[in-house]
């Protein structure tokens, strides 16, 4: 027989109190296919922490744990308040001591970081004396060996600012040998602007050839944020900011909103490139260029439309398909072969 809604609301509490998540999996049909709401009933990872005391002022994070997939995951949350967009505009560059200890071709003991993400992740507190990015990175490391053991792997989540955020928590995970053990930090941006210069891209590149971290940034092509800040100024590597790991770009479909729509993802590893080429892409890449009509601006950098354009691109082509480590493995790592 049918439930009542009383009798279901119950039998949920139940599940969700018994920590049983498989009883949950029935909810999967309440859904569309490949919809957000139906990826979070079929996940099996739990939240087990959400820092949201200072919402006003600080970043927010949550953390949960997958333990069949022996994966704890980080997710930051995008711009909402007026400290989240004053950090995103303050755009100057951040000089920082580089993470990375190896030694390889080009290093710089500085690299550049946008200072309003780095502010957010590592500033020090004056209560507690410790950085963001410290107790990201402990509340990660607890969790991991308490519920799934020593053999756990790091996935880190961000949109808008979160991406941000989540790019440069992900690259200094990768420099933290706790969790590169079993694989490497696996970073998943939505609608992420610049995050940093070409030092830093140069640090993360032999981090990626060293398989201790992997970055897919989903951006929507007409979404201005994913083009911010304003990167025109020269220098002698082209430009200031520049992005890292493998571009997805996502197109919309032709009809009204486009005539040159396409269901096929543009997909790309940013790679070094010459001073010339690479003040080139950043003059293609220009926010001017590559915004939406301004009644349109909000709708085009919103998670719907990115969901929207990701399921339709999964769904009718094959360029999704492949995992991130296929994807590293065919554009990273064979031709360090």
């Amino acid at each position: 027989r049918n439930m009542s809604e009383k009798e279901l609301l119950d039998f949920m509490t139940r599940c969700l109190e018994s920590r049983n998540v498989d009883s949950l999996d029935f909810m999967a049909d309440f859904f569309r296919p490949d919809t957000i709401s139906q990826t979070m009933v079929k996940s099996k990872a739990q939240v087990v922490w959400l820092q949201d005391w200072f919402p006003i002022k600080d970043c927010i994070y949550a953390i949960s744990v997958d333990e069949k997939k022996k994966r704890v995951l980080v997710v930051f949350r995008g711009a909402t308040t007026r400290a989240d967009w004053n950090h995103g505009f303050d755009a100057a560059m951040k000089k920082t001591q580089n993470p990375v200890k190896d030694t390889y071709e080009g290093k710089k003991q500085i690299v550049t970081i946008h200072r309003g993400f780095h502010t957010y992740l590592f500033r020090t507190r004056k209560d507690t004396s410790t950085r963001k990015y410290d107790e990201i990175a402990n509340k990660v490391f607890e969790y991991g060996n308490k519920i799934i053991g020593s053999d756990f792997t790091v996935t880190v989540n961000g949109y808008s600012l979160g991406g941000a955020l989540s790019i440069l928590f992900g690259f200094y995970a990768s420099t933290d040998d706790r969790f590169t053990q079993n694989g490497p930090v696996k970073i998943f941006s939505y609608g992420s602007p610049y995050a940093a210069g070409h030092a830093f891209a140069d640090a993360f590149r032999h981090q990626e050839r060293k398989k201790k971290v992997q970055h897919a940034r989903f951006y929507n092509s007409n979404d201005i944020v994913a083009h911010l800040p304003f990167n025109m100024k020269p220098t002698k590597r082209g430009s200031n900011f520049v992005h890292v790991g493998v571009d997805v770009k996502l197109l919309p479909v032709p009809g009204k909103a486009s005539l040159w729509g396409t269901i096929e993802p543009r997909i790309r590893h940013n790679d070094r490139q010459s001073p010339t080429a690479a003040y080139w892409r950043a003059l293609k890449m220009n926010s001017l260029l590559n915004m939406a009509l301004p009644w349109r601006i909000q709708d085009q950098h919103g998670l719907p439309e990115l969901q929207k354009r990701i399921a339709r691109a999964s769904v009718r082509t094959n360029r999704l398909t492949p995992t991130l480590d296929e994807i590293y493995e065919r554009m990273v790592y064979k031709k360090e072969d």
